[in-house]
């Protein structure tokens, strides 16, 4: 079993220390038990898009280079959890849109992942990266990825066969297109008998003129909704997860046969 939390909040632009102490809070505020796995959004630290990449771009190589990788690494050491936080970091003549996971009583990042399919404002500053990354904790395998990621599912079979049983994505979605994030955070549970832990950004403010649209969920393999979080307001929500009935569910119903190896599955 995996216990899996998805933190929910509202990132607020141009106050990365709050945003910092919000996420903290209601981490710890969420008492999370020892050896699960915490999601934050995409860029939590800063906002989706800062006004100031360059500002806002931090090293997430060790909890002594960057501002926010410290907090992670704290998070991690004093729940005894793996933290998946995500932001900005330097590339060569530009940025990455980054995943970054923190281990306990680790002092550099377990594991690391840049944004491979760049949402259209991104463009013209980021890198795509070239690498699917999967790490391991608790004999679970998982691959991360990051919000626009999701309409590319052969990234998604690609991370299937590489062995994930677990697939996590971190997102700035907007809530003009909930349908959509809902829609294919379920197709990709499906086709590829796989968890999806989906964290979403969400707006609070009702007159924003771009507001996110919260609602971030956990799947199962056959596409069941475990846990959804509300539409409009901050929330944490949990889900415990079960490797053992992934297993027997992909061995009764075998549409990996011939895709995944077979020690994989």
């Amino acid at each position: 079993m995996l216990k899996v939390y998805l933190i929910q909040f509202d990132s607020q632009k141009g106050f990365k220390s709050e945003n910092l102490a919000r996420a903290r809070e209601m981490i710890l505020d969420a008492h999370p038990g020892k050896g699960s796995l915490i999601l934050l959004p995409e860029m939590f630290a800063t906002g989706y898009l800062p006004a100031s990449l360059a500002e806002a771009a931090e090293d997430f190589s060790s909890n002594a280079s960057g501002e926010t990788a410290k907090m992670l690494s704290e998070l991690a050491e004093a729940t005894n959890c793996t933290i998946m936080g995500a932001g900005i970091t330097r590339a060569t003549d530009g940025f990455f849109n980054h995943v970054s996971v923190y281990t306990p009583g680790e002092s550099t990042e377990a594991c690391g992942y840049n944004k491979m399919n760049l949402f259209f404002p991104e463009k013209e500053s980021f890198k795509a990266g070239g690498k699917i990354n999967l790490f391991t904790t608790n004999h679970w395998r998982i691959a991360s990825f990051i919000c626009y990621d999701l309409r590319f599912p052969e990234i998604f079979r690609e991370a299937t066969k590489l062995g994930a049983n677990l697939i996590t994505i971190q997102a700035a979605w907007p809530a003009k297109r909930r349908a959509h994030w809902e829609t294919l955070l379920k197709a990709r549970a499906i086709e590829n008998q796989v968890y999806i832990a989906a964290v979403n950004g969400v707006t609070v403010d009702k007159n924003h003129p771009k507001p996110l649209a919260g609602t971030s969920l956990i799947i199962s393999p056959n596409g069941e909704v475990i846990a959804e979080g509300p539409a409009t307001e901050e929330a944490v929500l949990s889900a415990k997860l079960d490797l053992q009935a992934e297993k027997e569910y992909r061995k009764s119903f075998p549409v990996l046969d011939g895709i995944v190896p077979t020690d994989l599955i």
